[in-house]
């Protein structure tokens, strides 16, 4: 709004100084060019100011802007105040209600210990009763040391008890190793019996075959030899019979 009354008062300026330079005579040219330079500088002048003034809007734009921020922040800041309004109001309720939870506490203290007055005067009228109880007492106690007596020989009788199970345990245990040992000694043994079985295995094949090398020997010697003995023709059937 301002930018635009300025731009008029400008406008008419410029049309005042045309109007004025047409109605001019042509003897005061001189002094009207005068004018005109005149003019010309205070339009410099406000061409200046109106630069000046919008720079000065900008800033307060700015600023205004700056002010709006403010106000946000501001706002925030109050929310938040009232957030924390709310929240000690209902602190103060909590608080007051646990005052009277206190009072109600006190109370209830208050009428206890009229009960327990009225109880310690019973217990002063019964006193002459709780010492004869007292003497009773004394006479089972004598009684309750016997039987923690009879309870702690037991419980030694129940520890030797233990302890000898854990003895038997342990001849257990060693029972068990020497089986399992002997157990490992067995295989061994046995394994050992199964290599020398193959060796014995190994031996006769090679018996068998060196016999059969044997037979073939005396075989072919007696193919070979030129003897007509009977003990030799005997022998052949034999051989040639197997």
């Amino acid at each position: 709004m301002k930018r635009g009354s300025t731009i008029a008062k400008a406008a008419f300026l410029l049309a005042a100084s045309v109007s004025l330079f047409t109605a001019a005579s042509p003897a005061s040219a001189q002094g009207l060019r005068e004018l005109m330079g005149d003019r010309m500088d205070s339009r410099g002048d406000l061409r200046d100011l109106i630069l000046d003034r919008l720079a000065t809007r900008e800033d307060l734009r700015d600023l205004l802007r700056d002010r709006a921020d403010r106000r946000g922040d501001l706002r925030d800041l109050i929310s938040d105040r009232l957030a924390t309004r709310e929240d000690l109001r209902d602190l103060l309720r909590d608080r007051t209600d646990r005052r009277g939870d206190l009072r109600d506490l006190i109370s209830d203290r208050l009428a206890t210990r009229e009960d327990l007055r009225d109880l310690l005067r019973d217990r002063t009228d019964r006193r002459s009763d709780l010492r004869d109880l007292l003497l009773d007492r004394l006479a089972s106690r004598d009684d309750f040391r016997d039987l923690l007596r009879d309870r702690l020989e037991r419980r030694r009788d129940l520890r030797d008890l233990l302890l000898d199970r854990t003895a038997s345990r342990d001849d257990l245990r060693d029972l068990l190793r020497d089986r399992l040992e002997r157990r490992k000694d067995l295989r061994d043994l046995l394994v050992d019996r199964m290599a020398s079985r193959d060796d014995w295995r190994d031996l006769m094949r090679d018996r068998v075959d060196r016999r059969s090398d044997l037979r073939d020997l005396i075989m072919d010697r007696l193919r070979s030899s030129d003897n007509e003995s009977p003990i030799l023709t005997r022998i052949r059937d034999r051989l040639s019979g197997e």
